[in-house]
C-alpha cells in the first residue's frame, strides 16, 4: 500500500513538469509549421446525369464520335440529316446529339433528370438560369422553343413560358453551325401513332398542370410508357393535332 501511493506521489510531482515541458518554445533556428488545412478535391468527371456548359451532357462529350452515344444509348429512334449536321434522336433517354462528320457537334436533352451542378435543369423556371448564368445572352431558337443563348459558355436554354424545356450544350462560338439553335431547323421525328389528342385542351391552364400542350404531351406519355418524347417531336404533334381539328 506505502509503495502505491509514493508512486502515485511521484507521477503527481512529475505532472506538472511535462506541462511545462510542453509549453516550451522551440530550440533557436526551428520554427514551428502551421497546420495546413487539406487541398480541395478535383472536380470528378461528367456523369450520366451532369450537363457541363461548354463540353458535356449525360456523358456525352462535344468532340467526341457519335457512335460512342450510339453504342451506349442503342439504336436512336430517327436520324435526320439537316445542311449542317446530323441529329440522332434517342428518344427513349430525352436525348439529341449532333454530329458532323462523325463527330459530335452539340448534345440536347430534354429529360429532366439532367442537372447542372444539380441545381438547374429541364422544369426550372427562367429565373433560375439568369441567377447562376447571368445575363449575357442573345435570343435565338433553342430545339425549336424561343430560348437564351450562352455563345460564350457553350449552352442553350429552350423556353416554355417562363421554364427550362431544353438544355443544349455546344463548344463555345460554334452556335452558328448548330441546326438545333437556328430558327426552323429543329430536328424533329415523324409523327408517332397512339398519342393522346390534346387539341381540345388549353395549354397554361389548371388542366394541364399550367404546362403548354407540348409540355403536358411529354409529361402524359413518360407517365404512361417511362419514355420521355423530344421536345420537337412533341411540339410537332400538338401542331398537327391542332391543325386537323380546325
Amino acid at each position: 500500500m506505502r509503495l502505491a501511493v509514493a508512486l502515485f506521489t511521484i507521477l503527481l510531482l512529475l505532472a506538472p513538469a511535462r506541462q511545462v515541458a510542453a509549453q516550451q518554445p522551440p530550440p533557436s533556428g526551428q520554427e514551428v509549421q502551421p497546420q495546413l488545412p487539406a487541398p480541395p478535391r478535383p472536380a470528378g468527371p461528367a456523369g450520366p446525369r451532369n450537363i457541363v456548359p461548354g463540353r458535356s451532357l449525360a456523358g456525352v462529350e462535344v468532340g467526341s464520335r457519335v457512335s460512342n452515344a450510339v453504342a451506349r444509348f442503342g439504336r436512336p429512334a430517327a436520324v435526320r440529316e439537316t445542311s449542317m449536321d446530323t441529329a440522332y434522336l434517342f428518344s427513349r433517354f430525352g436525348i439529341t446529339v449532333y454530329a458532323r462528320s462523325g463527330t459530335v457537334t452539340a448534345v440536347a436533352g430534354t429529360n429532366s433528370l439532367l442537372k447542372i451542378d444539380d441545381a438547374l435543369g429541364v422544369g426550372y423556371r427562367v429565373e433560375s438560369v439568369y441567377e447562376m448564368f447571368g445575363r449575357d445572352f442573345r435570343q435565338g431558337t433553342v430545339e425549336g422553343f424561343p430560348g437564351l443563348i450562352y455563345e460564350g459558355r457553350g449552352i442553350a436554354f429552350g423556353l416554355d413560358g417562363r421554364g427550362v424545356a431544353a438544355i443544349l450544350v455546344f463548344r463555345p462560338g460554334t452556335s452558328a453551325v448548330i441546326s438545333a439553335l437556328q430558327p426552323g431547323s429543329a430536328a424533329a421525328i415523324p409523327v408517332a401513332t397512339g398519342y393522346p389528342n390534346l387539341a381540345q385542351l388549353r395549354g397554361h391552364s389548371p388542366e394541364t398542370g399550367f404546362l403548354s400542350l407540348a409540355g403536358y404531351l411529354r409529361r402524359l406519355v413518360f407517365q404512361t410508357s417511362g419514355t420521355w418524347i423530344t421536345a420537337s417531336e412533341a411540339d410537332r404533334v400538338i401542331r398537327d393535332q391542332l391543325s386537323a381539328s380546325r
